[in-house]
């Protein structure tokens, strides 16, 4: 009788304790909630429970958490402001007679709801998406901030009822509900017949005080997880009640510690980071230029010149049902304006100067005049400070609607007279073009930049140059622009910076050179630049870059370096991980056509290389530790490879030779990303035999065509990406592999995938299907340097036979992305501001 009341009774001292917290403390606000610990599952929550908070949109976070002989290694990402997720790989002591049993889960918590001055935070998790069911729970929780104190009560489900339960409510609906299959039953996939499932329901909640002590909170809850099954292995439980303290330490880190179940001691560490924002605020390199701005009337004269060379001399006939005639002359005024809003605009028919007053001929709809013609009026306040307003009309309209805007005169100002400059009045003195190329090439080359290509012309520079130091080619570009501004004549008005990459040109940045000074004086951005940056495809002849390539042919690179190859979760060793040595070199024999390899030797590592694969699909990936055996220092890869475009959106790479550590053939892949849009578009194929374990240059007798078709779309919601590729992978099984990863602007990239293919699981082995998670980490993010160079990890919970692709086999989807539309419009305001 003893034994069933005391739950009961702590039960009552417990919800005793959150009334007299409820009761007592006045209410705050969530906004005032800075911190909330982790718990052992690396989720937010108290110390061993959970709680409804969510982390700063992004935040990465790694938790160890132990209890007793149970270890708990977490990685948590916050997918979406109101969508959590955690993996975890456990070591489970004390359980089914075992001295230890490894265990991957993952899970997920999503927020129903926010707090407000009334409401709770209310969020829903599952603790076991995918696993084996050891640490299956379901949770409903509720959190609400009281003063000092974050007060967390919940129901739970699996683990989580088996304390002060309640029949399961859900059994109203189903009988089906009433019970739940045993852990180990099931692995590696969703079991959707035991989420919310069994005969009970559990309470628990806990308090957490955030102390007047700087960064120390201490916690105290109520668990609803009996450890049942530990229990039956020797881990005591004598009280469902567990307390501690947690330390925050800079930010990062935070440590809690506590004596749980009454019976042993608890320690969460955890280290988090946030994606959205560089790790070092300053980085070493070369200098951003100073932007230098061109008087007013060396704009006004440069623009005036660039309209009078695109305005027709003489009016032809063509056989269209109209024809445009030359207007009459107009006065200065009017002619640099005009001048202006068609460079910098589009949809400007003509304008006249009335008085203090600019009369506009455009096209435009009444649902966005107003923010048409304040546009119209930026563009206009520094080159006439005598006008005050814009008269906004479309001739073509028989409403004969008009819109007015008042021109703000900010910036640059031209001091008013009765006469202003003309083209004539200020046009620039004569320079040197062999020595303006020689400035340019030369403070271009300073910022770490490659210059293929360049052309000075009377009215406009063309500019191609190779990036291989900024993370970003929009940096770049923005560097490139501000020597433009230094070093180009005053005549030129309009500035074309083309990236080239492996020999291939991609993008053409078109710059209004007026517009870009007229923002950089006003701290702005890619929106008062407007109209006037244009990203296009580069055009497919390009006859300034093959003129300027031409006689520069073979080049040499090669580079040296650390390298790392990890491996994660094998129950004898959980990390594993070689530090090796690697030599990269390459001849590029045309600036399409390019020989490269890369040699490895190792330095250290601590892989197993005693166990043998037993898998029943060919071995196309798990003896991998048979490379390391035989292979441990080798050739990486050595190939011949073939760029082109084949339009000005088709892409086209081809490749032979050994093209990675398992495999060596031939094969190619062909991208289309269609100019303006966020989908691309690819199909790869290749035939590949597996190379000997050496990793020299012997062939086994296994031989695959292999070849996928692949649709990508970045989309513009929370920088989330999608990626799907169908087709035959390398042990001939069928199948799709679904990609979704959430990239922020620092160029970090986080997400999952998983495969599904015609492989039953049952001979697929154990994890049933391929799926993991995807980590891009560039180093520019995390160090104080610039760099291209970036962290790659597909972190799967087992290697297995099927599913698997070739490495790099959408590597022309990669090296093309950089210049994507949707990468290029995310930072475009770069340009303004590198």
């Amino acid at each position: 009788m003893r034994s069933r009341a005391r739950p009961k009774l702590r039960g009552r001292v417990s919800a005793a304790v959150l009334v007299f917290c409820a009761g007592s403390c006045g209410a705050a606000s969530a906004e005032d909630l800075t911190y909330t610990p982790r718990d052992t599952y690396g989720e937010l929550g108290i110390l061993d429970m959970p709680s409804a908070r969510m982390a700063p949109d992004g935040q990465i976070a790694a938790t160890i958490g132990l209890l007793d002989t149970s270890q708990r290694y977490n990685i948590a990402f916050q997918i979406l402001p109101w969508l959590e997720g955690s993996f975890r790989y456990s070591r489970v002591g004390h359980i089914f007679n075992t001295p230890a049993l490894y265990d991957r889960s993952f899970g997920l918590k999503l927020r129903l709801s926010r707090e407000d001055e009334i409401w709770p935070e209310i969020s829903l998790g599952i603790r076991d998406l995918l696993g084996t069911g050891v640490y299956g729970a379901e949770y409903l929780v509720a959190t609400k901030r009281i003063s000092d104190f974050d007060v967390s009560a919940g129901l739970g489900w699996g683990r989580l009822a088996s304390v002060d339960t309640f029949p399961n409510p859900f059994g109203l609906i189903s009988d089906s509900f009433k019970t739940r299959s045993s852990p180990l039953a099931t692995g590696g996939t969703v079991n959707f017949g035991q989420f919310f499932h069994g005969p009970a329901m559990g309470l628990f909640g806990g308090v957490i005080w955030h102390s007047p002590i700087d960064n120390l909170d201490l916690l105290a809850e109520y668990s609803s997880d009996a450890y049942v099954n530990e229990v039956n292995g020797g881990f005591k439980v004598r009280m469902p009640v567990n307390v501690g303290l947690a330390y925050r330490l800079y930010d990062i880190a935070s440590i809690s510690a506590g004596w749980y179940y009454g019976s042993t001691y608890g320690v969460t560490a955890s280290f988090s980071v946030d994606p959205t924002i560089p790790l070092s605020p300053q980085r070493f390199g070369p200098d951003i230029p100073a932007p230098v701005i061109r008087p007013v009337e060396q704009q006004m004269a440069a623009l005036s010149q660039l309209i009078m060379r695109n305005r027709p001399q003489q009016v032809a006939l063509p056989a269209h049902a109209w024809v445009q005639l030359p207007r009459p002359a107009q006065d200065a005024d009017a002619l640099v304006i005009e001048s202006a809003l068609m460079a910098e605009t589009t949809g400007v028919h003509a304008v006249d100067v009335m008085g203090r007053t600019l009369v506009v001929d455009a096209h435009f709809s009444q649902r966005v005049a107003s923010r048409q013609c304040d546009r119209y009026a930026g563009i206009v306040a520094g080159l006439a400070p005598h006008l005050e307003t814009i008269a906004l009309s479309d001739l073509d309209d028989p409403s004969g609607r008009i819109a007015f805007c008042k021109i703000a005169h900010t910036g640059v100002q031209v001091a008013e007279n009765d006469t202003q400059p003309t083209a004539t009045d200020a046009a620039p003195p004569p320079t040197d073009p062999a020595a303006t190329a020689r400035k340019i090439r030369e403070d271009v080359t300073a910022q770490s930049l490659e210059v293929e290509a360049l052309s000075v012309e009377p009215a406009m520079v063309w500019l191609y140059f190779t990036n291989t130091h900024y993370n970003t080619d929009t940096e770049a570009v923005g560097r490139v622009a501000r020597v433009l501004m230094a070093d180009a004549p005053p005549g030129v008005e309009v500035f074309h910076i083309i990236t080239v990459r492996n020999g291939v040109e991609l993008r053409d940045f078109e710059i209004a050179r007026s517009a870009l000074e007229r923002a950089t004086l006003a701290s702005g951005s890619s929106r008062e630049l407007g109209d006037a940056v244009s990203t296009s495809l580069s055009p497919l002849s390009n006859p300034v870059l093959e003129q300027a390539q031409d006689g520069t042919y073979p080049r040499f690179h090669w580079s040296f370096g650390p390298g790392l190859r990890e491996g994660f979760f094998d129950p004898d060793q959980p990390i594993q991980i070689q530090v090796l040595g690697s030599v990269n070199a390459s001849v590029d024999i045309t600036p399409k056509l390019t020989l490269e390899t890369r040699l490895e030797g190792n330095i250290y590592n601590n892989y197993d290389t005693s166990r043998n694969s037993n898998s029943l699909l060919p071995h196309v990936r798990s003896d991998l530790n048979l490379y390391f055996r035989d292979g441990i220092n080798g050739i990486a890869n050595l190939d011949a490879l073939y760029r082109t475009r084949l339009t000005r959106d088709v892409y086209f790479e081809a490749k032979a030779g050994y093209l990675e550590d398992m495999f060596a053939g031939g094969g190619a892949q062909i991208l289309w990303r269609p100019e303006g849009e966020r989908v691309a578009f690819s199909l790869d194929a290749y035939e590949v035999w597996q190379r000997d374990f050496n990793r020299l240059f012997g062939l086994q007798d296994y031989h695959v065509l292999t070849g996928h078709a692949s649709m990508y779309y970045e989309s513009p919601w929370y920088g989330l990406n999608f990626a799907v590729h169908a087709g035959r992978y390398l042990a001939g099984d069928y199948g799709a592999t679904i990609e979704v990863t959430r990239r922020f602007e620092t160029g970090v990239e986080i997400g999952a995938f998983a495969t599904f293919t015609n492989v039953p699981f049952s001979k697929f082995g154990e994890g049933s299907f391929d799926k993991g998670i995807l980590v891009h980490i560039p180093l520019e993010w995390a160090l104080p340097f610039f760099s291209q160079s970036t962290y790659d990890l597909r972190l799967r919970s087992l290697i297995r036979d099927g599913g698997q692709r070739l490495d790099d086999d959408d590597s022309l989807y990669q090296e093309t992305r950089p210049q994507s539309y949707g990468v290029v419009l995310e930072h475009i305001d770069d340009i303004v501001a590198p």
